[in-house]
């Protein structure tokens, strides 16, 4: 593993470029996707120019390698801490651009849900503007030559939306080290995948030895994928969470028609002006915010497990492990990369608030019910701890011993 980190290129990765993206080309692309609630052709082609403007150096052969050689090693010693088998034998190694191709399909149903709220808030609201609710008021002949406004209000929204998520997924890329950071399911087949040049930089960033990063990260990447990939349901589980979230939905109506009054047809840019300044963020409501606690609590979980996993596997064998879990802990705490790009696009937040209660409370229940007990508490999600159960670990550990 040693001069891996020499080879990755000096440029600036720390940010995506603002560089207008034509909403005219867009809007003509996205007629190719048929009434979609979002244009991924949009979200690619924004993703992309973003990053490419920002400097998106190829992967080389010995970046590659040691991501390889670290994700083996780190599997060998994994098997020692968890009864879940390795998701995969392959390991990949990705720039920002290739982590972008590799998890579109992976975004698809967390997005999608999402998309679809907002389009149809927007197309209810065309609806209204037509004069559907006036009745009468409207003759029907001026409401067929108006009705194909709803078709081209649903487009304009797949596009913005687009726009926006592709914004978002360029910045993403800038501050994520392994394919599935953000505690989403987003490796295809569950392969652990590696940012190497972002680990680099993460690495300078906090004065810490690059190999003992690397080491670090692909254990955690491992861990999350075995875990993800031995436990189908909870993929679904974190997707329809989101699902659930999108479908409660609520946009203001009439703070969105003050804003679109103020748009310039000819300036494309004032659209991306009125999509940046917030005002299709949704309110939450109490049920999205029942729903949102239930989601964080999952990836806390989640991230918890990874954690105490990690700890077991690698202590004693990293000289600088008490160092990574702490700046790993600040880096969580401190909001992860998926809050940025979930509370920019709807509001949603997905930082796991309880991380290091969940860490603390896996590594108890390691400690009293041994490895194989405490990975079959995966095995449905009825036999996982509820929020109260974090806080008082020796009555969980007593009702499961007595199960």
């Amino acid at each position: 593993l040693s001069d891996w980190s020499s080879d990755v290129c000096s440029s600036d990765l720390s940010g995506s470029s603002t560089r207008p993206c034509q909403l005219g080309a867009a809007m003509k692309r996205s007629e190719a996707e048929g009434d979609g609630a979002v244009s991924w052709s949009t979200i690619r082609d924004v993703a992309r120019q973003n990053i490419s403007s920002a400097g998106d150096p190829s992967i080389l052969p010995t970046q590659a390698q040691a991501v390889v050689d670290a994700v083996g090693l780190a599997q060998t010693w994994l098997d020692l801490a968890t009864t879940f088998p390795a998701s995969s034998l392959k390991a990949h190694a990705w720039s920002r651009s290739e982590w972008v191709e590799h998890t579109l399909d992976s975004w698809k149903p967390l997005i999608n849900p999402v998309a679809e709220g907002l389009a149809n808030t927007v197309t209810s609201m065309t609806t209204s503007m037509l004069g559907d609710d006036a009745g009468e008021s409207v003759p029907e002949e001026m409401k067929a030559m108006l009705a194909p406004m709803l078709g081209m209000a649903r487009r304009m929204s797949a596009v913005t939306t687009g726009m926006q998520m592709g914004n978002g997924l360029a910045a993403l890329s800038a501050d994520l080290l392994t394919s599935s950071e953000t505690g989403l399911p987003l490796s295809p087949d569950c392969v652990p995948a590696l940012l190497p040049q972002r680990i680099a930089a993460f690495a300078t960033e906090n004065e810490l030895p690059a190999t003992d990063v690397l080491m670090f990260v692909a254990a955690r990447e491992a861990a999350l994928q075995r875990l993800f990939a031995a436990n189908p349901w909870l993929r679904s589980a974190i997707a329809d969470a989101v699902a659930a979230y999108a479908r409660g939905l609520s946009i203001d109506n009439e703070r969105i028609r003050d804003a679109m009054s103020s748009i310039d047809p000819t300036q494309p840019e004032s659209m991306q002006e009125l999509m940046s300044s917030g005002v299709f963020r949704p309110a939450t409501t109490p049920e999205q915010k029942r729903t949102l606690e239930r989601l964080e609590f999952l990836l806390a979980l989640v991230e918890g497990w990874v954690s105490a996993v990690v700890n077991m596997s690698l202590g004693g064998r990293l000289s600088n492990m008490s160092a990574l879990v702490e700046t790993m802990n600040r880096r969580r705490a401190s909001g992860g990369p998926a809050e940025k790009t979930f509370a920019n696009l709807v509001g949603l937040e997905l930082r796991p608030r309880l991380l290091r209660t969940a860490s603390d409370f896996w590594a108890n229940v390691t400690e009293a019910m041994g490895v194989e007990s405490r990975d079959a508490l995966w095995q449905h999600p009825d036999f996982l701890p509820g929020r109260d159960d974090l806080d008082d670990v020796e009555a969980f550990i007593a009702s499961r011993s007595v199960d």
